[in-house]
């Protein structure tokens, strides 16, 4: 008799690749098949993908009603994790019982995302790849002894080995050498930067092809959180942004140029609060951002690599002015 086919059902409608992999790896981890199918099937297709997800997580039939509870709580947690000037997040501020609840959530999903890992294929392309191109194409250097590339990132470097598949922040606020979308940007950057050189003409996220669709919801910038850290201090921001290599600009409001990497600049403006406006903070690009990072995705990554760097610059000043 032949064995009895499986029958996968869809149970949820993915965001990102992001969201894939941190969903996969709990499901596997409750025994539960999982396939990820994406809708980018085409070369225009990502065009589409903010209207209708980037994926779908089907399971077995069998397993439908187990993988939604789990999936249920691992988006809750994405819903209630809204990091706060201290770089503590939301529910620290609950009673007891939520902390400690939703505390073990979020361990469980931040372990989750630390094990990530960036795509063996990208590996193997750069392992491939000529070192010298690449060092000419992004400004990275290249050093054969070691066989390792150094990228200037903010105001240090990241040390990237194909061979033993690693990547090292040298120095820098935060744990930033277990930052999976900072891994990932890095990898791609060196596959497919181009020789383009910045223009410092800047757009806004929506201001990108396809940005207006995909930047919103779950691919929002998280510019609430700077808002929050920085909202009447001024100096702090001043103080955090020198701190990873912001250059002050008079661009408008109170503005910073960063070069997150060698051929990528940011610019961040914030507005402060007056008697007519509630305080604002926005990111620009410069126009030339798509021809080095080669999806919406990884541009968003970066986005949240870099909000995550002048946050623990900001905490790191603090703790700083404090033992003082």
């Amino acid at each position: 008799m032949a064995e009895r086919e499986i029958e996968y059902v869809k149970v949820h409608t993915l965001s990102d690749r992001f969201e894939a992999d941190v969903i996969t790896d709990a499901l596997k981890q409750e025994g539960i098949p999982v396939i990820v199918r994406q809708f980018m099937e085409t070369a225009y297709s990502n065009i589409f993908v903010p209207q209708k997800g980037w994926g779908r997580i089907m399971v077995p039939k069998e397993k439908a009603d187990l993988a939604r509870e789990i999936i249920s709580e691992l988006t809750e947690i994405k819903d209630e994790v809204d990091l706060l000037p201290s770089g503590e997040s939301q529910i620290e501020r609950g009673s007891p019982a939520q902390r400690d609840k939703s505390g073990q959530k979020l361990n469980q999903v931040v372990e989750q995302l630390a094990d990530l890992q960036v795509e063996a294929e990208l590996w193997d392309a750069l392992r491939q790849a000529d070192p010298r191109e690449i060092a000419s194409r992004t400004i990275a250097e290249f050093d054969s002894a070691k066989n390792v590339y150094a990228v200037p990132f903010l105001n240090t470097a990241v040390l990237c080995r194909p061979e033993t598949e690693e990547i090292e922040v040298v120095g820098g606020p935060g744990d930033a050498s277990r930052d999976f979308q900072l891994d990932l940007a890095v990898v791609h950057y060196l596959l497919h930067a181009s020789n383009k050189v910045p223009t410092d003409k800047w757009v806004s996220e929506k201001d990108l092809p396809g940005g207006s669709l995909f930047f919103t919801a779950a691919h929002a910038l998280p510019m609430d959180s700077l808002v929050a850290a920085f909202d009447g201090r001024p100096g702090l921001l001043d103080a955090a942004a020198r701190s990873i290599g912001g250059e002050k600009t008079d661009t408008a409001g109170i503005s910073y140029r960063f070069r997150i990497l060698p051929r990528i600049p940011f610019l961040l403006i914030f507005w402060e609060r007056d008697e007519e406006f509630e305080p604002s903070c926005h990111l620009l690009f410069d126009e030339t951002i798509a021809a080095h990072l080669s999806s919406l995705d990884l541009i968003w990554a970066l986005a949240n690599v870099f909000v995550r760097a002048l946050l623990a610059a900001a905490a790191s000043v603090s703790e700083s002015n404090q033992s003082e």
